[in-house]
């Protein structure tokens, strides 16, 4: 409990946020999570909450956002338990003229810049009645695909379990709006491409392959070298260059998510050509590839 974040906070916070600190009863729904964009000396934090209560005023949001603050260090998780009703002190955000929409869309006009954590455990009906509504599971039954539940969390819903493709397993995602529960317009796009999937895992695979093959072999050659710097009585073995075949072989399908625009996304483990890193193809199921890279 205490006070947190920085003590001179930017001045694009200051823009964003009132100048005035109010309690609030938070209800929070995740762990701490932040990033640090480039050239940043400070990190940027937040932890989703499902609504909040003005304890002044007694007004009341239900609009899923965050707990907003910035840290000089990255620090521990200040808000430690999730599902959990936080007494806080804060600022609200106020409607900035001429930025884009996004920046004032609902999710952030109802954000919090916190100051200092009072107390946690509360009591609201409010807040609790939030919380149970939040836990309900949502999901849509598709005749290709089974059950798809909704991860709120991530705003997307998911297959149940691992459904089949081409002789492996993989389990298939949906993202939908914030603002509106679009799924069923997304769905048939998914099922689609789910229908044509032995097209698409062969043509998935050598686009992978023509992207990436010539980077797993630059990993290659310095695993070689390094392998080769270390003493050893041993001969050292020659590499053996991957080829385009190869490299579509090795990697092994896990997860396909789909958006409202007709994006997808493909990640595959990629039998350790990159150390464990995953391989990502991304693209549109109307226009084609777009690119293939590595991640994680």
């Amino acid at each position: 409990m205490g006070r947190i974040g920085m003590e001179n906070v930017p001045e694009r916070v200051n823009k964003r946020f009132h100048p005035e600190e109010k309690e609030f009863l938070v209800m929070t729904i995740s762990g701490t999570h932040g990033s640090q964009w480039n050239g940043q000396d400070y990190w940027d934090k937040s932890v989703d909450i499902l609504g909040y209560v003005e304890i002044e005023s007694g007004r009341t949001s239900d609009i899923k956002s965050s707990l907003d603050w910035c840290v000089k260090d990255w620090s521990y998780d200040n808000f430690k338990k999730t599902g959990t009703i936080y007494r806080i002190k804060g600022r609200l955000p106020k409607l900035l003229d001429g930025d884009e929409p996004w920046i004032n869309n609902k999710q952030r006009m109802s954000s919090l810049y916190v100051t200092e954590i009072i107390s946690e455990n509360e009591k609201n009906d409010f807040l609790e009645n939030l919380l149970a509504e939040y836990r309900k599971e949502v999901s849509v039954q598709s005749a290709v695909l089974g059950k798809l539940i909704l991860d709120k969390s991530l705003n997307q819903y998911e297959t149940e379990s691992e459904i089949e493709w081409c002789g492996e397993t993989v389990k298939i995602s949906i993202s939908v709006d914030e603002d509106e529960d679009n799924v069923n317009e997304i769905l048939p796009v998914a099922e689609e491409f789910y229908n044509n999937r032995n097209e698409w895992n062969t043509k998935l695979r050598e686009f992978s392959a023509s992207q990436l093959t010539e980077l797993a072999n630059d990993w290659l050659d310095e695993e070689y070298y390094e392998d080769d710097d270390e003493e050893s009585d041993e001969e050292t073995k020659p590499v053996h260059e991957i080829t385009e075949k190869e490299f579509a072989e090795r990697i092994t399908i896990c997860d396909i998510s789909f958006d409202s625009d007709g994006d997808f996304t493909v990640y595959y483990d990629d039998d350790d050509m990159f150390w464990g890193h995953s391989v990502v193809v991304y693209g549109n199921i109307k226009t084609g590839f777009e690119e293939a890279q590595l991640m994680g």
